[in-house]
């Protein structure tokens, strides 16, 4: 039996919706819900935080005093095999156990896709049993690309020294759903500091960036359950410390980076839910479930930059966790 529960592709910008029921995985219990959902999202906010940390730069060259551009960024990751499903072991949950096969298994996370229905039965002893059907990934099929984008815009501030932020307008992605982000970052050209080094056949900088991306869906109009207030709020940051490479000629260029990442994603299922089966039959719970998740690592950018008056583009390739590719459209003088 599938219902409507955003998961996280309200961040992705695609209006396909994992369909499972909060009240079935609230059935199984708080604990062994909590446990679920944890790993179930997990891909996700891991996912988030590698993207979010993309796009932040095109050459190693910043930009001259009160110069800017303004543009647009998009992202493309790409999910591997291994990251669409986790090994489920019921040894590690309460009281539970699959319908069939051993205790032990490998299931649909966010971005996988169960190879036909696959069930878990709760054991409650004299009461009976509640058995549930897990759910499938994103859309109900595995995941293999998930595309971001957002508005770009940078300015030179003082000497070897630019400034960036990036914004996307609270939109609504679909009805009662709704997705916000900015973030921010500095720049600043190391090859300045010494006049020899001007004389070098490439440019070099450093950069430290910030994003910011919040999610809402209220799903209380299609909820199966009765109670009130029932949404979903995600919070996700990523930072990213990078040094920056690039050529110096005058149209078509080559870059390069080598940094860290780092942050994390929390996603919270709020308002009210009156369970009908389970160790919480006939129980009313509040915000009954709330996942964080944190994400970190080494990326390596190559890309490539090319200027022809007031318009610039750029396309890079990120070897990360979640790998990436960019493409950025800009206006500039």
């Amino acid at each position: 039996m599938k219902k409507t529960i955003l998961l996280f592709t309200m961040l992705l910008f695609k209006v396909s919706y994992s369909q499972t029921n909060v009240d079935q995985l609230l059935e199984l219990g708080i604990e062994n819900a909590q446990r679920f959902s944890t790993d179930y999202f997990a891909p996700a906010g891991e996912l988030l935080v590698n993207s979010m940390s993309n796009g932040w730069y095109k050459t190693a060259e910043v930009k001259k005093l009160w110069r800017f551009e303004v543009g647009f960024i998009g992202n493309l990751s790409f999910v591997r095999e291994e990251k669409q499903s986790f090994i489920l072991n019921t040894a590690e949950y309460e009281g539970l156990e699959f319908s069939e096969g051993p205790s032990s298994q490998l299931v649909a996370n966010a971005f996988g896709g169960n190879r036909g229905d696959i069930s878990v039965v709760l054991d409650q002893g004299q009461l009976g049993q509640v058995e549930i059907t897990l759910p499938d990934g994103i859309g109900g099929k595995e995941v293999n690309i998930a595309p971001t984008g957002f508005f770009q815009g940078s300015m030179g501030i003082s000497r070897s020294t630019e400034i960036k932020a990036r914004f996307l307008p609270k939109i609504a992605v679909r009805e009662n759903t709704e997705v916000f982000l900015y973030g921010l970052a500095i720049q600043h050209e190391l090859t300045d500091w010494i006049f020899s080094w001007k004389r070098l056949p490439f440019r070099f900088s450093g950069l430290i960036g910030y994003t910011n991306v919040r999610g809402f869906y209220d799903f209380t109009a299609d909820s199966q359950i009765d109670g009130a207030d029932q949404e979903i709020r995600l919070k996700s940051n990523s930072w990213l410390v990078s040094g920056i490479i690039s050529t110096k000629l005058p149209k078509f260029n080559f870059y390069g980076g080598f940094g860290y990442y780092a942050g994390n994603s929390k996603a919270d299922i709020l308002g009210t839910y009156e369970i009908q089966r389970g160790p919480l039959a006939s129980q009313t719970v509040k915000d009954p479930i709330s996942v964080n998740n944190k994400a970190s690592g080494l990326k390596a950018t190559i890309g490539a930059n090319v200027k022809l008056g007031f318009f610039r583009a750029n396309l890079d390739y990120t070897l990360q966790n979640y790998q990436n590719l960019s493409i950025g459209l800009n206006f500039g003088w």
